[in-house]
């Protein structure tokens, strides 16, 4: 292994620049990557240069950390957020389709499709079908 595949192996993921930078404060969930692999952290505090005292969130297979160390982070490494709120949607997708993998994407598709919508510019107009289906307006 050379120098550069060495060095890329200990990386922090990073946020494409060209991706909208996710809204974070204490109590959010963050997904970063390190080593290959994703995980989450909790934010505990945000310090005064902007970076994130996180508690990570999830047994890690290839990181040095334990679930509930805290690790320092980035705003650049957050590749994606998730507020508390997020969980109870989560736990209602594992009971509908009985597994955890299955309801881990269907949630990842839920929020890419949030993400990807449009939203209207100010003064855009919509014109809609005729949905009355017989009933007089």
């Amino acid at each position: 292994m050379d120098d550069v595949e060495r060095l890329r192996e200990h990386m922090s993921e990073q946020r494409p620049q060209s991706d909208a930078r996710p809204s974070v404060r204490v109590g959010t969930f963050v997904k970063v990557g390190v080593r290959g692999e994703r995980f989450w952290c909790c934010v505990k505090s945000i310090r005064g240069d902007g970076a994130l005292l996180g508690v990570v969130d999830n047994d890690l297979l290839k990181s040095p950390w334990r679930r509930g160390e805290e690790i320092v982070l980035q705003r650049n490494h957050v590749l994606e957020t998730s507020e508390p709120a997020d969980g109870l949607t989560f736990r209602n997708l594992v009971t509908r389709f009985g597994s955890v993998g299955t309801a881990a994407a269907v949630w990842q598709d839920l929020r890419s499709m949030e993400r990807a919508a449009a939203k209207p510019k100010p003064g855009t107009v919509f014109v809609l079908p005729d949905i009355s289906w017989g009933y007089s307006v």
